[in-house]
């Protein structure tokens, strides 16, 4: 009878450290999974807007880390309306992108460039090896809500 108690006593000892086992192996693999979380970026919808009485210019981007994509209107007086595509990537506090769009039933491709100052982006124009850009303050996108535009 004595061999009984001890008997479950080994029981107990040898079913808690299995149980103990089971719960140091699922602790790191929640941590991954936690870390893994921390990891994946949000993409962060910003909208900017030049408007005047006769001229409207809006950018809708979509900013990843350094990627942007978005859409890009011009609506200048006594000009086609261009609509079309950006692809681009952030560098320091210049945007690069190439832009896509449908003129006068045309596509077209071309690059454009834009320089951030504070809640602005100011619209560039580069020479032809791409060396050397001048920046228009005339027609400056200030940042607004994405619904407005």
């Amino acid at each position: 009878m004595k061999i009984r108690p001890i008997i479950l006593g080994l029981s107990a000892i040898i079913i808690s450290s299995c149980k103990n086992e089971e719960t140091k192996d699922a602790k790191p693999s929640e941590v991954t999974v936690e870390e893994q979380v921390q990891e994946e970026e949000i993409p962060v919808m910003m909208c900017y807007m030049y408007t005047s009485e006769t001229d409207t210019i809006s950018l809708n981007i979509e900013k990843l880390d350094k990627s942007v994509t978005g859409s890009l209107v011009y609506m200048l007086q006594e000009k086609d309306v261009n609509r079309g595509r950006i692809d681009g990537e952030m560098k320091g506090d210049t945007l690069f992108a190439e832009y896509s769009f449908m003129s006068e039933g045309k596509n077209s491709v071309r690059p454009i460039v834009f320089l951030q100052k504070g809640n602005q982006l100011i619209e560039g124009t580069t020479t032809e090896d791409s060396t050397n850009y001048s920046f228009n303050e005339s027609f400056p996108l200030t940042r607004t809500n994405c619904g407005v535009n």
